[in-house]
């Protein structure tokens, strides 16, 4: 995620910013969930340092797709997605407008979790 360029992964981290409504309640559907899920797999593959965040994106994306939630499964990664993010934020090679919206993300993936 280095630079300030338009790469796939800041138009998704802005896709998911405004998904989860700058702060809002939101209320994200499986499917799009699932579709931007699978937007940050595309954007995340070959990412070095991101493998974390990777594995748990592709496991609540499975889970998702199975149409059976476990409420307790889903908090689980979304906080453990929260904390790998916030850990990204603070890299070396991401500039501090990209750091800024991995806190936001960080920060809106635990509160989205306290909705399970």
């Amino acid at each position: 995620m280095e630079g300030t360029g338009t790469t796939l992964e800041h138009r998704m981290l802005a896709d998911t910013l405004g998904a989860f409504g700058e702060g809002n309640v939101t209320t994200l559907s499986p499917e799009q969930g699932i579709l931007l899920l699978e937007g940050w797999l595309n954007a995340l593959r070959g990412d070095v340092g991101a493998e974390r965040i990777v594995a748990e994106v592709a496991a609540l994306r499975d889970h998702l797709k199975t149409g059976h939630f476990d409420a307790e499964k889903i908090r689980h990664l979304l906080i453990s997605m929260a904390s790998h993010t916030a850990t990204l934020s603070h890299e070396p090679v991401v500039d501090s407008a990209t750091s800024r919206q991995l806190s936001q993300l960080s920060h809106a993936l635990r509160d989205f979790s306290n909705h399970f």
